[in-house]
């Protein structure tokens, strides 16, 4: 797991929070968010008092306009209960900005109780992140960054090799090359893999390039 923070968030304590954990963490100037997590999620983090004060000023639509617009999976967190921060604020305008963050910018909405709470759960969005990674599609015009997707990525390009085949090859053959190399009697042994399928893929990497 990895996970970048902005360098303006130190004074909330989570970083060091996080240290503890032994996660490698990544102290640096970030555009937009305040947490990336695995460069794969964009987590932008309030105080519920910040994020009244950031409605009456305008932040916080703007700041959901750049998520959206330079992160692949932005996520808002709001820390405590934003209806009892102490401020005369007006409780539909808060449930009017929640529901605009959500319906109409399509931005996830996360509580916290606390900073400690915020750590779990960026810990646990970047488990749940790295073992989605392991079963969905990686295709199309995804362009993986971790070590781990690449190699999954890689074989999903084979024939009848979806997501869940891929990594069961990566756990049999426990590299990308090793599972390329190997024979039809051993791709046999993964399963999810027919004999059809096994000659199909030593088809695709054995034959030669035909030019047109």
């Amino acid at each position: 797991m990895k996970i970048t923070v902005d360098y303006r968030e130190k004074a909330s304590g989570i970083i060091d929070l996080l240290w503890k954990e032994e996660v490698a963490v990544e102290v640096k100037k970030l555009s937009y968010g305040d947490y990336l997590i695995n460069d794969a999620i964009t987590m932008e983090r309030k105080t519920a008092r910040d994020f009244l004060i950031s409605i009456i000023d305008g932040r916080l639509f703007s700041q959901l306009s750049n998520l959206k617009r330079y992160s692949l999976n932005p996520i808002l967190l709001i820390e405590e209960n934003p209806f009892k921060t102490g401020l005369d604020f007006d409780e539909t305008a808060i449930r009017g900005a929640l529901i605009s963050t959500q319906a109409i910018w399509y931005v996830p909405v996360v509580y916290s109780r606390s900073k400690e709470e915020t750590k779990d759960i960026i810990l646990m969005i970047g488990r749940q992140e790295e073992a989605c990674m392991d079963v969905i599609p990686l295709r199309g015009g995804y362009r993986p960054k971790r070590l781990k997707s690449k190699q999954l990525f890689i074989l999903q390009g084979l024939p009848k090799v979806g997501p869940t085949v891929a990594k069961r090859l990566l756990e049999h053959f426990r590299s990308v090359s090793n599972a390329m190399n190997a024979r039809v009697e051993d791709l046999v042994q993964v399963e999810g893999i027919g004999r059809i399928s096994a000659e199909k893929i030593r088809e695709v990497l054995d034959s030669e390039y035909q030019a047109t």
